[in-house]
């Protein structure tokens, strides 16, 4: 057995324990070559396939970890991986604990402090879950909407919009940019047909409010102020030498304005639950103070 020393650490890795695990494994998967009969290491924990120092790895401890219906010879591939990877995690555990020897009481003292909080957060989590009210109504969100509208306030520009691409110089261009402009649905369709059928690209974001800045990664555009920009044009083209780009604006606010209830309906969704989750966090942390109080399980000795 191969072995190698670190400080108050001995690591034996797998080889002749592998190899006699891989023998008991090969026997008892006789002409069945499934990882199962790892299971047959259960009982008592079985064979030792790797230690640490005072730390061991048991066959039963990973049997669970080798997915079934491997190979006898995969089987004891994965098993090898396995253990080499706790021998590893294992030396590295060890390392820290010397490197930490002296400060071991404040390292307790965190574990400890870890280990309640996340013990309090599962309690809260499975105590909330089975008493959350999930279902928010349009009702409730548009009155928390209204009472708070100045929190929704716009830090850039919205859009509701469209972008095409078509070649440049095409000689069809000025009919195809009058379609694109126009108010009538049919020729709105009619221009999104012919850019189908001839592979032209578009970017339809009218049909819900969309950040400019956003849509304005779709062509090129060099303006910088983007409020001027919107209230003094609801159509733009710009050309390079292979396409032409045009966008239309169909509805826009500007920065400052309020942000529309439809776009802020699953912020406020959630901040309706997160209030809900808080109330009940409150309410669980006063009936347990009460019920200790009233049982005398802690006593508070400040006096006046």
């Amino acid at each position: 057995m191969s072995e190698s020393t670190h400080p108050h650490t001995t690591v034996k890795h797998l080889s002749t324990r592998t190899r006699f695990a891989g023998l008991l494994l090969l026997a008892a998967a006789a002409g069945t070559p499934s990882c199962n009969r790892l299971k047959l290491y259960n009982a008592d924990r079985g064979e030792v396939i790797a230690s640490v120092g005072n730390r061991k790895l048991y066959a039963s401890d990973v049997a669970g970890l080798i997915e079934p219906g491997l190979t006898a010879r995969d089987s004891i591939a994965a098993l090898q991986a396995i253990a080499e990877n706790w021998v590893r995690r294992e030396i590295k555990s060890a390392a820290a604990e010397e490197a930490f020897s002296g400060q071991a009481q404040d390292i307790e003292a965190r574990v400890a402090e870890y280990r309640g909080a996340l013990l309090t957060y599962r309690y809260e989590q499975e105590w909330i879950g089975q008493r959350l009210d999930t279902a928010v109504t349009a009702e409730q969100i548009t009155e928390y909407y209204d009472s708070n509208r100045n929190g929704f306030r716009l830090a850039g520009p919205i859009v509701k919009a469209r972008i095409a691409r078509i070649p440049a110089g095409l000689r069809q261009s000025k009919k195809l940019e009058e379609m694109f402009r126009s108010e009538n649905e049919n020729d709105r369709n009619d221009f999104l047909n012919i850019c189908h059928k001839n592979g032209y690209r578009t970017e339809d974001f009218s049909t819900e409010w969309t950040d400019f800045s956003t849509v304005i990664q779709h062509i090129p555009f060099s303006q910088s102020n983007f409020d001027d920009f919107l209230r003094t044009h609801r159509y733009y083209d710009v050309e390079d030498d292979e396409y032409k780009y045009m966008l239309a604006i169909d509805l826009f606010r500007p920065s400052g304005d309020y942000s529309p209830r439809e776009r802020e309906t699953d912020n406020i969704r959630k901040i309706i639950l997160n209030r809900r989750r808080q109330e009940l966090l409150k309410h669980l942390e006063d009936s347990l103070y009460t019920a200790a109080g009233n049982d005398r399980r802690f006593d508070i000795k400040i006096s006046e």
